[in-house]
């Protein structure tokens, strides 16, 4: 989790629809200088440097969203729709990932300055609070894939023995016979 900033920018400070019009201005592609000028004209004042950053950051948030859906794109069409152990097991990688991008991010002070991310302890009981969670998916993914396979033994065991039952009545097997049979491959 990135750290939020102490005092929000000149930006943060600007009305949600001028925030929502730069936006809206850049993902049509105009330039800084274009942006900073249609918000002279309604007499929005913001330096072009506090303008450029926010546009970078628009960038990155982009970038990161745009990633993520050629991610998940990738998993579908390798994985399939099925929720099966590999697409619960990416899951959970997917995951570790952004954990190590929020324990990997660094941040640009006001001079320029790149300072590594602190955690506070809530954010740090967080983190630690998702990693456990994390684990527990993957215990609760084997099992519940175990418990899958063992079924599917169980019921393909027990259509073994009935095909094995009926073609020992078939070929005039004693009752006996056929019992021994089933006992022999169900164990009961």
């Amino acid at each position: 989790m990135p750290r939020k900033r102490e005092t929000p920018s000149s930006i943060d400070r600007l009305l949600p629809t001028v925030q929502e019009l730069i936006g809206r201005l850049r993902r049509e592609g105009r330039t800084i200088d274009e942006i900073r000028s249609k918000l002279m004209e309604l007499d929005v004042d913001v330096s072009r440097s506090a303008l450029g950053r926010h546009v970078k950051n628009l960038a990155d948030v982009q970038r990161r969203m745009r990633d993520s859906r050629e991610i998940a794109n990738a998993l579908v069409s390798q994985f399939g729709d099925q929720p099966d152990n590999k697409l619960a097991q990416a899951n959970i990688e997917l995951m570790h990932s952004v954990v190590m991008q929020t324990l990997t991010h660094v941040e640009e002070d006001e001079d320029g300055n790149i300072k590594p991310m602190i955690l506070d302890p809530k954010e740090a009981m967080f983190l630690a609070s998702a990693l456990s969670s994390l684990s527990s998916a993957a215990k609760s993914t084997d099992d519940r894939l175990e418990k899958a396979e063992k079924r599917a033994a169980a019921r393909a065991t027990a259509e073994a023995a009935e095909k094995a039952v009926s073609a020992a009545r078939a070929q005039g097997l004693s009752a006996n016979g056929v019992a021994a049979i089933k006992f022999a491959v169900l164990g009961a």
